[in-house]
């Protein structure tokens, strides 16, 4: 192909210095009918009017074709290569020809196939996405796989993530609880994929019926929820890249943590400082120019929230225990036999009876565990008082409980049901406290609610007289000394020793 320079030159010669078309050839090099293109602006290049024959990839296409869409409806990583379909035409179809062919039938199905994308606009605190990752993490000593709850708003691309051992609707409800702390508001909208844990049916178009619990803390929360379409999980893009971002960042190499609390801590104020590193994707202002903007616009969650996490419907033993996802946990003795609301959180279990709070306890995983609160038991002890001893909810606390216990039985059931009435001491004060004013009384042989009690307060308020005791029992002699503490430093050394 002639430039544009030589192709002017040309038409000049013939038009106004009149050289022929032969003259031209000549000078040019080129045939007589290429010199003819030129002069009447035409292009002069080789132009196919007719397709290559391809006999063996036309025998085969519609074969390939409909064999790439079939695979796309199977599982991402059992769908047939290149070879694959190579190799099966040769078997079931007799192809003869080459693999080069079938390698450029599938480059030409495959540019089909692709999507384009439009660039979404969202508004400030209009949208968030979320998505589950996955991570290998060293904790106290062992690897052990997380799942990532990782946040990011659409807007400013502020990230939140979190990690916990198991994906459960309770877990997932204190993610979300914890990334509202961190964005220190609620998006209008979050967009997520039809996860089991939101979405309990799938329904026409984009409508889903969703999982009650998830509902009510959604409702609590202020903010409406949208889904992705089935298997498009491009849809929500922001996240997705999120969830890669956190992993090749933070969890790389495998780190390693004593615990999983400390991990999420590092990991929180980690997304924190990315504010002020991390571009807005089309601008030059950061995350945090962003961010701060779009603050003003979030959803002000509630100040007084009900307890988060999956609501369901116990009854209680004749135990006073209650059975919560295998686990059993008591209740005040008096709601024995009854039906009960429980909430399980990621952490905790709070147990309510006709709206009331009547139980919460620390969260177990361990199968077929008791959890108990002894002073639940406490009107029972009193009328049993034999029961004591060798009871479990004695034997979960610490061991001093046991050996106070003990003397005071052969002190006789009075003195054991006045006593029983320490238990009452947990509900108010820390047990390490309570620990060391059991084994205090006991060096002065004191063993009633009243003595231990103003032991405890002595410790606490750093108060060394002795308060006026109301004395239940009119036969009971009580005598309380001032509290020597250096008693109880003479104890520990000779523990120790």
């Amino acid at each position: 192909m002639l430039s544009m320079e030589r192709s002017e030159i040309i038409k000049q010669l013939f038009e106004v210095e009149n050289w022929s078309i032969s003259d031209l050839s000549r000078k040019f090099g080129h045939s007589r009918n290429t010199i003819k293109r030129y002069i009447s602006g035409k292009n002069a290049d080789y132009e196919r009017t007719k397709e290559y024959e391809r006999p063996q990839g036309d025998l085969i296409k519609e074969i390939v074709e409909q064999w790439y869409k079939d695979d796309l409806s199977g599982p991402r990583k059992q769908r047939r290569t290149g070879q694959k379909i190579y190799d099966d035409l040769k078997k079931d179809y007799g192809y003869e020809g080459s693999y080069s062919t079938v390698k450029r039938i599938l480059r030409g199905v495959r540019g089909k196939a692709k999507e384009v994308y439009i660039p979404r606009d969202h508004q400030p605190g209009e949208y968030s996405e979320f998505d589950f990752g996955y991570a290998k993490v060293k904790v106290g000593g062992l690897e052990i796989k997380l799942a990532i709850h990782c946040y990011q708003l659409t807007y400013s691309n502020d990230i939140f993530a979190y990690t916990s051992i198991r994906e459960t609707q309770e877990e997932l409800f204190e993610s979300h609880k914890l990334s509202f702390e961190h964005f220190e508001g609620v998006s209008q909208k979050i967009r997520y994929d039809n996860l089991k844990q939101v979405v309990k049916k799938v329904l026409r178009g984009s409508r889903r019926e969703e999982q009650e619990s998830f509902q009510t803390f959604r409702e609590q929360f202020g903010f409406e929820a949208e889904f992705c379409e089935v298997a498009k999980g491009n849809q929500k893009g922001d996240v997705e890249g999120c969830v890669g971002y956190v992993r090749r960042n933070f969890f790389s190499p495998v780190p390693e943590f004593e615990t999983i609390e400390i991990l999420n801590k590092e990991l929180g104020l980690w997304c924190k400082s990315l504010r002020k590193k991390r571009k807005v994707y089309g601008t030059d202002q950061t995350v945090e120019q962003h961010y701060l903007k779009e603050k003003f616009h979030f959803l002000i969650p509630p100040k007084s929230s009900m307890v988060i996490g999956k609501r369901k419907i116990g009854k209680v033993s004749h135990y006073s225990l209650v059975c919560i996802d295998h686990c059993y946990y008591s209740v005040p003795t008096q709601y024995a036999y009854e039906y009960v609301d429980v909430v399980m959180g990621a952490r905790e279990i709070v147990i309510y009876h006709k709206t009331i709070e009547i139980a919460c306890h620390q969260r177990c995983f361990e199968k077929g565990k008791q959890v108990f609160d002894p002073s639940h038991y406490i009107p029972v002890f009193m009328k049993k008082p034999h029961t004591l001893l060798n009871s479990k909810p004695i034997k979960e606390l610490p061991d001093v409980f046991r050996r106070f216990f003990e003397k005071a039985y052969h002190k006789g059931n009075s003195t054991v049901r006045e006593c029983v009435r320490i238990l009452e001491l947990l509900k108010t004060s820390p047990i390490s406290d309570l620990e060391v004013a059991i084994e205090l009384s006991m060096t002065y042989q004191t063993y009633h609610y009243d003595g231990v009690k103003n032991i405890l307060d002595q410790l606490l308020k750093g108060n060394q007289s002795i308060e006026k005791l109301h004395i239940t029992n009119p036969r009971l002699k009580i005598e309380i000394p001032k509290v020597d503490l250096k008693r109880y430093n003479a104890l520990i050394s000779e523990g120790d020793n």
